[in-house]
């Protein structure tokens, strides 16, 4: 459903991009589109193992520059009466549009405006069973031996301010957003089975929504480099920042021998601090 979304945006937006209006009284005034590669660093808050799983601990993270690395497509248009709109769509290796960083923006002022939008992007969740794994003692902490991965998204609404600033051939936007943000709610199930004896048990868990205020400021510049006719080419660069700090809860329910008599816990676990460091840099064109 998400990808299904994510295209219908994307041909929207071609639509939009690709049909000529009139010059007297046009509606949109000015278009751009751009592509990019991008890097994305990601430090969060390892905390110690308690009683309870805590599946922000299983977030990749490494200690490299790059834990992830994307193709990225934006369009940007300028309306009467300044407006604006910029889209901004990436991807990892599998091509699927799953990055989308979407704003409105107003300028009433030649060096300040104002900015609504939406946020998502997803990262990978590696091996949590592992908890099982080292905790368990006289179980078999996962009976299933393949490697346990998940991707969640990381949803928001945002608002703030941008200040433009155009000299020549260089273009400047300094954006500082901030907003309400969730990780996506999941389902996940481990078997165990006791160590030289018969007895096995399953353990359920479901996440439950984790709103959390995120900043999220973003640096843009773009620089025209020479005509073709109507239109201009250019290189562009991008960073932003994002700084969170949530928790995730969820629901745990195990059975033992059979599936009669459950056993309920609701888990409630502490906050991580977790940022996100991105910064790209590409071409683009605009006519």
């Amino acid at each position: 459903m998400r990808r299904k979304a994510y295209l219908l945006i994307i041909s929207l937006l071609f639509f939009t991009t690709s049909t000529p209006v009139p010059a007297q009284g046009r509606f949109i005034e000015k278009k751009q589109a751009s592509i990019w590669f991008g890097i994305r660093d990601i430090t969060r808050d390892s905390l110690a193992n308690g009683e309870d799983l805590d599946f922000l601990n299983y977030l990749y993270s490494s200690n490299d520059m790059a834990e992830y690395q994307y193709l990225g497509f934006s369009a940007h248009l300028w309306f009467q009466g300044n407006w604006e709109a910029d889209l901004k769509m990436a991807m990892y290796d599998d091509f699927a549009p799953t990055s989308l960083n979407l704003k409105v923006i107003w300028i009433p002022m030649r060096y300040l405006g104002f900015t609504a939008g939406f946020y998502n992007y997803p990262q990978l969740m590696n091996e949590f069973n592992m908890f099982h794994r080292l905790s368990d003692e006289g179980f078999y902490g996962d009976t299933d031996s393949n490697f346990r991965q998940r991707r969640v998204h990381e949803t928001g609404v945002m608002s703030g301010l941008v200040m433009p600033v155009n000299y020549r051939s260089i273009h400047l936007n300094l954006y500082l957003n901030g907003g309400i943000s969730t990780l996506s709610r999941f389902s996940e199930k481990v078997t165990q089975k006791m160590i030289n004896g018969n007895m096995r048990r399953e353990v359920r868990y479901s996440t439950q929504h984790s709103p959390a205020l995120f900043f999220f400021p973003e640096a843009e510049m773009g620089l025209d480099c020479f005509r073709i006719g109507d239109a201009t080419l250019g290189i562009r660069g991008h960073a932003s920042w994002y700084v969170v700090k949530r928790s995730v809860a969820y629901n745990r329910t195990v059975w033992e021998w059979t599936y009669d008599n459950p056993v309920h816990h609701q888990v409630d676990n502490p906050n991580h601090l977790f940022t996100k460091f991105e910064i790209d840099t590409g071409i683009y064109i605009s006519w």
